[in-house]
C-alpha cells in the first residue's frame, strides 16, 4: 500500500496553507495565511475561490463538522486563526459566528465526533470546551506553555491534550485527576485519538511519532526524523494514520510500521486531512501547495486468491495456484473498499457496489450505494453488510438489498472490533455503553435470541462462530481486563450464559469453516476448537486448549485470518507470520458435525492426544452421544464421569437422562428444575441430598409432601457424622413431626428405584 501524490505545479496559495479538510468525499477545501478560502478539482488540482477572509485572519487550523451527523456534505466548519478567535464557517464561506476564544493564537479546534459540541486550545495554555453554537460550557485545563492540539476520544467523554513533552486525558463525566505520562524528549507539536481503533498517536519536536494506546502505555516509537513532525491524522477507519514533517508525507499502519514514505517539494506539512470515505487526504504545505494523496496498491487474500488495487478504479485479482489466472476488472467510480471472502469479492465505489463471483469475474451485479461513505465492509458466506457510520445494511450476493439494522445510541462508530456478522446473527457492541452488546438477525434487521449481551466491565473486541446452526452459535468477546469470554446467542429464555474461558488475550477470530477460536496476546497463540465446551464441561474445556508460544511479534502483533489449520499473524515491523496447526482437530470436528462416531472415535485412538479425547467427549455429550462419551472421559481417565454416563445411558427414562446430562455440566440447579417439572420428585430431592443442597431438599419434600423423613434421616446422618446437632428451625420443626425411621426409610426408597425401573 502506498500514497499517490498531486500538487500543482505552482502554488496557488501565497502564503503558509494551516487549514485543510474536506466538505465531502469529493471536493477539499483550503485555507492560507493569504486569507483566501479555495475549493479544490480533484482530478485537474485546479482551485476557485470560495471567498476572501480578513486581513486579520490567519488560520491555524480547521475542523469540519461530523459528516456522519449530516448524511451529505458538510454544513459547518470551525476555523482558528492567529488572533485568538474560533470561527464558526459554512462550506459557502459565510462566517456565522466569531467568538474571541483565547488571548493570544487560538492554535487547535476540533468537533467531537457526536458534533454536541468543540474544543478549542492556545498559546495562552488553555484548553476549552464550546457547545454546537460556540457558547463557552468550561475551562478544561489551564497551563502556562501553549497549548498545540487536543482531540476527543470516539465516546465524546475524554480529552486528550499535550502541553510541552506532557499529555493528559481528562475524564469529562467523573471527578478524578487527569492521567499525565511524559510522552517525547521535546514539545508535542500534533496528536490525534483514533475513534475506531482507540489508539492515540502524537508527534513532537524530537522528530519522533509515537502510538499509544488509551491509558498511555507506549505501543511504538519511530526512529527520529531530522526535522521535527508538523501533522499527523488517524484514517477514520482506524487501521491507518499518516505523518507530515519537512517536505515527507509517511504513510503508516496503526501499530507504527511504514507502508511507504513519499518526498515532496511544498515545505514543512502543515496540516493534513482524510477524507471521510479514507481513500484519499490532502496535505498543506509552508510553501503554499496543496497536496492531494489517495490511496493505491492495498491488497488482501483469501485462500488462492490475491487481490491488489492498482489504480483507483482498477483491481487485479491473481490466482496463486495458477501463473497465468490475473483478471482485471475495472470500475466506473473511485474504489473506496474491498473484501473478497467465501467466493465472493465485493467492491464499494463511492456510489455503487460490485459483487463479483470467483465463478465469472467477467460479469459483476451491480448495486447503487444509497450512502457513498462506506465505513465498514464485513463478509459472511450468504450476505455482506456495509455501514456508513450510522446503520448497518445487509445485501444478499444476488445484490438484493435485505434490511436496515438500526442500533441504539447516538456515538461511536462500527468497525471490524466491535461488530461481527454470521450467516444468521450480527452482533453489535452499543454505541453509548461499552458493556453491552446488541444481537439483531440481518436477514430481517429484528432483534436475534436474547437480544442483548450485558458485561460487568467494557467489552473491546467482539466475534461470533460461522460454522453451525443458530442454535449453536457462541459469540466470544475480550474485555478491558483482556479477559475471554463466550456466550451463546440463543439461551432459550433463561439469562444469557456467559461464561470465561481465558485471559492475557487481546485479539480474537473464529475459523471460517469450523467453530474453533484462536486467541492472541502475551507472546502466545491459543486455540479453543470447541469453546462452547465451557457450557457442557469446565474441565474438559482446560484440557482442550492448544496453545502455542509465537516469539519476536513485537508490542502490537494483530491476528490477521484463521482459516483452514492456518493462522495468520502480523509482526510490529509488518510482516506476516503464518502459524500452522495440527489438522486433527479440525478433521474431528468434521465427522463429529456428521454424526461419524466410529471414524471420530477411531481417530483419537489412533493419534492419543488428550486434546482429541476431549473434543470428542464434549461434543459426544452435547449431542447426546453416551456411548462415544463414555469411551473418550475413559481414555482420560475419568472413572467418575464414566460410571455416570453408563448409569445415565441405561436408566429407562429420557427426562432423567437428559436431566443427567445437564447434571454433568454442573448446573444443579436446572437439573433439579428439570426432574421437578416432569414429575421426578425423589430424584430430585436425592439429587439435592447429594450435593448437600439441604433447604432446598426440604423445599421441594415440603412442596410435594413426599420423603420429608428420607430428607431429615439423610440430614440427621450428616450432621452425627460431623459431631454437630440440628439447630435449623426449619429441619427443627419438621422433626417435632417426624420421627426418623430407617427401616422405614429404606422401603420407600427401594418402592421409588422399583418404580423408576
Amino acid at each position: 500500500m502506498r500514497l499517490k501524490t498531486l500538487q500543482s505545479s505552482v502554488a496557488r496559495h501565497s502564503d503558509a496553507v494551516c487549514a485543510v479538510g474536506w466538505s465531502s468525499s469529493d471536493e477539499m477545501v483550503s485555507c492560507s495565511d493569504d486569507h483566501t478560502f479555495l475549493k479544490w478539482n480533484l482530478v485537474t488540482m485546479e482551485a476557485t475561490k470560495v471567498t476572501n477572509l480578513a486581513d486579520t485572519t490567519f488560520p491555524t487550523s480547521m475542523s469540519w463538522f461530523p459528516r456522519s451527523l449530516t448524511r451529505g456534505e458538510n454544513d459547518v466548519l470551525a476555523l482558528t486563526s492567529s488572533d485568538g478567535k474560533l470561527h464558526l464557517i459554512t462550506r459557502n464561506g459565510k462566517i456565522e459566528k466569531t467568538v474571541d476564544a483565547h488571548r493570544g493564537a487560538a492554535l487547535s479546534a476540533k468537533w467531537s465526533h457526536d458534533g454536541t459540541g468543540l474544543i478549542t486550545c492556545g498559546e495562552d495554555g488553555a484548553v476549552k470546551m464550546w457547545s454546537r453554537q460556540a457558547m463557552l460550557r468550561s475551562v478544561l485545563a489551564q497551563f502556562a506553555s501553549p497549548i498545540y492540539s487536543a482531540v476527543w476520544d470516539g465516546s465524546a467523554s475524554r480529552v486528550l491534550y499535550a502541553s510541552e513533552d506532557t499529555c493528559y486525558i481528562k475524564a469529562l463525566k467523573t471527578q478524578v485527576s487527569p492521567i499525565k505520562w511524559k510522552a517525547h524528549d521535546g514539545v508535542i507539536t500534533c496528536l490525534d485519538w483514533s475513534a475506531a481503533s482507540d489508539l492515540i498517536i502524537t508527534g513532537g519536536e524530537d522528530g519522533k511519532f509515537k502510538v499509544w494506546d488509551s491509558f498511555g502505555r507506549v505501543l511504538f516509537t519511530s526512529a527520529s526524523h531530522e526535522t521535527p513532525i508538523t501533522s499527523l491524522a488517524f484514517s477514520p477507519d482506524g487501521s491507518l494514520f499518516v505523518i507530515g514533517s519537512f517536505n515527507l508525507l509517511r504513510l503508516c499502519d496503526r501499530a507504527g510500521w511504514s507502508h511507504s514514505v513519499e518526498r515532496l517539494d511544498c515545505g514543512s506539512v502543515m496540516a493534513v486531512g482524510w477524507s471521510p470515505d479514507g481513500t484519499q487526504l490532502v496535505a498543506g504545505g509552508s510553501h503554499g501547495h496543496v497536496v492531494h494523496a489517495h490511496l493505491i496498491e492495498k491488497r488482501t487474500s483469501y485462500r488462492n486468491l490475491d487481490i491488489t488495487q492498482t489504480k483507483t478504479n482498477l483491481i487485479e485479482v491473481r490466482d496463486m495456484t495458477s501463473e497465468v489466472a490475473r483478471e482485471k476488472l475495472d470500475t466506473r467510480d473511485r474504489i473506496t473498499k474491498f473484501s473478497v471472502a467465501h467466493d465472493h469479492l465485493v467492491v464499494l465505489t463511492s456510489k455503487q457496489i460490485y459483487i463479483f463471483s470467483s465463478k465469472n469475474w467477467n460479469t459483476p451485479i451491480i448495486v447503487d450505494l444509497k450512502e457513498g461513505n462506506v465505513s465498514l465492509l464485513i463478509q459472511t458466506e450468504k450476505l455482506f453488510v456495509v455501514s456508513d457510520g450510522g446503520s448497518l445494511y445487509s445485501y444478499s450476493y444476488e445484490g438484493r438489498y435485505i434490511c436496515e439494522i438500526k442500533v441504539p445510541g447516538t456515538g461511536g462508530s462500527f468497525n471490524e472490533s466491535n461488530t461481527a456478522l454470521s450467516n444468521d446473527t450480527i452482533v453489535v457492541r452499543d454505541r453509548n455503553d461499552y458493556t453491552k452488546v446488541h444481537l439483531f438477525d440481518p436477514n430481517t434487521g429484528k432483534v436475534q435470541g436474547d437480544g442483548m449481551i450485558t458485561h460487568t466491565s467494557d467489552i473491546e473486541c467482539v466475534r461470533v462462530s460461522q460454522s453451525g446452526a443458530l442454535n449453536a452459535r457462541v459469540i466470544a468477546f475480550t474485555d478491558s481486563s483482556t479477559s475471554v469470554y463466550v456466550s451463546l446467542v440463543n439461551s432459550f429464555g433463561t439469562t444469557p450464559r456467559t461464561a470465561k474461558i481465558g485471559a492475557l488475550i487481546e485479539q480474537l477470530c473464529f475459523n471460517d469453516l469450523s467453530p474453533m477460536l484462536v486467541g492472541l496476546g502475551d507472546g502466545k497463540v491459543l486455540v479453543w476448537p470447541v469453546p462452547a465446551l465451557i457450557f457442557v464441561d469446565r474441565e474438559l474445556l482446560q484440557k482442550a486448549v492448544i496453545e502455542k508460544p509465537v516469539n519476536g511479534l513485537g508490542k502490537f502483533p494483530q491476528l490477521i485470518n484463521f482459516s483452514d489449520n492456518q493462522v495468520i499473524l502480523r509482526r510490529s515491523d509488518g510482516s506476516l507470520v503464518p502459524i500452522a496447526l495440527s489438522p486433527f482437530p479440525s478433521a474431528l470436528l468434521s465427522y463429529t458435525d456428521a454424526s461419524k462416531w466410529d471414524q471420530a472415535i477411531r481417530l483419537c485412538r489412533h493419534i492419543q492426544d488428550d486434546v482429541l479425547w476431549a473434543v470428542l467427549a464434549g461434543t459426544a455429550a452435547q449431542q447426546k452421544n453416551l456411548y462415544a462419551a463414555e469411551i473418550a472421559y475413559g481414555a482420560l481417565d475419568e472413572g467418575e464421569k464414566v460410571a455416570f454416563l453408563a448409569d445415565a445411558r441405561s436408566h429407562p427414562n429420557k427426562d432423567v437422562r437428559a436431566a443427567m446430562l445437564v447434571l454433568l455440566t454442573g448446573k444443579i440447579g436446572d437439573a433439579d428444575s428439570m426432574l421437578e417439572r416432569t414429575g421426578h420428585i425423589f430424584r430430585a430431592i436425592m439429587l439435592n441430598i447429594s450435593t448437600f443442597r439441604w433447604n432446598r431438599a426440604l423445599e421441594v419434600a415440603i412442596k410435594h409432601k413426599t420423603h420429608i423423613e428420607t430428607v431429615l434421616g439423610y440430614r440427621q446422618k450428616y450432621l452425627d457424622q460431623f459431631g454437630k446437632r440440628e439447630n435449623d428451625q426449619k429441619f427443627l420443626d419438621q422433626l417435632s413431626k417426624f420421627e426418623v425411621d430407617w427401616e422405614h426409610i429404606e422401603e420407600m426408597i427401594a418402592q421409588e428405584m422399583q418404580k423408576e425401573q
